[in-house]
């Protein structure tokens, strides 16, 4: 899931990306949707936009050429997207135009800002930097960022335990590595929350709960030591899946969690909700509808081909998956609310 990009990383940061003749069949590792707006994202800074709840797909053009992971809408017409070198991308226009709020030069400089004073730290920090690849840029991808209803409060996470919050809607930034249960600096996949609850999975069962009071990450206990890929606030249920088809749901903010029977041994790459239903993604293309009362989830519906990195559903009925063989949807028929 981590993977370092090359000597070339500062020219990716500063370079936009091309444009592909065949970008709708190009790898996309991410997805997300809001109304009729679905937004992909890949290798080299591809952007795809469909404005058809995924029926059709254009490129757009991105600031960088860093590989970027993840997309996230974070309130009307705003969008974010975060990968490789640390890059944060955001749109205002819902996926049209984008700018760079942040990259590893910047998150070097926050690093070493925090350290300041504290010798352990220090030394941490340039450690970290001699497994970079370029001297001045941080060497860990963000992988997933949130925001709360405010659209100004939010966290992104990544590698190495990379943890960082902003409450101006991005414009600063601030280091909390040193604020997280995590000094093993596990890889952080995801984050999910509402305005009050946020929560970060990560590799080695890792799960954590925003301590608001004491502005703070706290570890949960869970019953799996594997690595989580995911994680999702659904309603009142919490639901964690990772590696070979493991999931669990806990009703009670992580306190008490459950062992979802998912009947698969593939990765789960997502979570989404379609009416009163929650499917869950496997990287082979199962798309499984759960039974949370009775704890076990069954074929809904299955995508077989290229490897699924992600899913989302769309306004029109369709479950966006982001593949290595481009972007694709499922019709599913409507569920009630």
């Amino acid at each position: 899931m981590i993977a370092a990009q090359g000597a070339a990383s500062v020219d990716l940061i500063d370079t936009p990306s091309r444009t592909l003749v065949t970008a709708q069949r190009a790898m996309v590792s991410g997805v997300a949707s809001q109304g009729d707006r679905t937004v992909a994202v890949g290798p080299r800074g591809l952007i795809l936009l469909s404005e058809d709840g995924g029926g059709s797909w254009r490129q757009v053009t991105s600031p960088v050429s860093t590989d970027l992971a993840t997309v996230r809408f974070a309130g009307p017409n705003v969008v974010w997207a975060v990968g490789h070198d640390a890059v944060a991308l955001r749109s205002s226009d819902g996926g049209v135009t984008w700018e760079r709020m942040l990259d590893g030069r910047g998150v070097l400089k926050l690093m070493r800002e925090s350290a300041i004073g504290y010798e352990q730290q220090e030394a941490e920090v340039e450690r970290t930097m001699g497994q970079s690849a370029t001297a001045d840029v941080w060497p860990a991808p963000l992988l997933d960022i949130r925001f709360a209803s405010d659209g100004l409060t939010g966290f992104a996470v990544g590698g190495f335990g990379l943890i960082l919050q902003t409450t101006d809607g991005g414009k600063s930034w601030q280091s909390w590595q040193g604020k997280a249960d995590n000094d093993q600096r596990y890889h952080l996949y995801a984050l999910t929350g509402s305005d009050g609850a946020v929560f970060v999975a990560g590799e080695q069962g890792l799960v954590m709960r925003l301590n608001a009071e004491s502005q703070r990450f706290e570890r949960v206990e869970t019953p799996y030591n594997g690595s989580y890929f995911g994680i999702d606030l659904l309603g009142s249920r919490l639901v964690a899946y990772g590696l070979r088809g493991n999931a669990f749901v806990s009703e009670d903010a992580g306190q008490v969690w459950r062992k979802i029977e998912t009947g698969v041994d593939a990765n789960l790459v997502a979570a989404v909700a379609h009416g009163e239903l929650v499917l869950l993604v496997s990287q082979k293309g199962d798309v499984l509808s759960v039974d949370f009362d009775a704890a076990r989830a069954s074929v809904y519906d299955q995508a077989p081909g290229a490897e699924v990195y992600g899913a989302a559903m769309t306004s029109s009925h369709r479950l966006a998956l982001a593949r290595l063989s481009g972007a694709s949807v499922i019709a599913f028929p409507a569920q009630g609310k």
